[in-house]
């Protein structure tokens, strides 16, 4: 789980920032909720690229915490809808600082030929090397 979460944390913080047009959700098939640890058998991020911040980015909060966000995915690879379901401790993560994170655009991994939309619960954690 703690791996899980550091995984989430590096995706957010490597994810690539959405250019200017909005697009409409596409849904090939009905949505299915998978665990997100299952979310590389569907899709997989189109870009590894690693950006370097100078600083702390805006968004993330200061001090110790954890969030659960429900991510939806549609059939084109576009993250669709981020919404905040719990924060640890209360207010440590807002709705805003999520909307401002960067999005991650995928690609449909090869077992996923029909390009199936997915919605996932995905918990990212803040603490000391030594509590991860």
């Amino acid at each position: 789980m703690q791996k899980l979460s550091s995984i989430f944390l590096i995706l957010f913080l490597v994810g690539c920032q959405s250019t200017s047009t909005e697009t409409k959700p596409s849904f090939a098939t009905d949505i299915i909720e998978i665990e997100a640890g299952d979310l590389s058998n569907f899709w997989v991020a189109s870009s590894s690229k690693v950006k370097m911040l100078r600083k702390r980015p805006n968004w993330l909060p200061k001090g110790k915490g954890e969030w659960t966000v429900l991510t939806v995915i549609d059939s084109n690879g576009q993250v669709v809808e981020r919404t905040l379901i719990s924060s640890l401790p209360e207010g440590f993560m807002t709705q805003n600082e999520i909307d401002e994170m960067p999005i991650i655009e995928f690609e449909p991994s090869i077992s996923n030929n029909n390009r199936i939309p997915v919605k996932f619960y995905g918990t990212a954690k803040i603490a000391p090397r030594s509590e991860l």
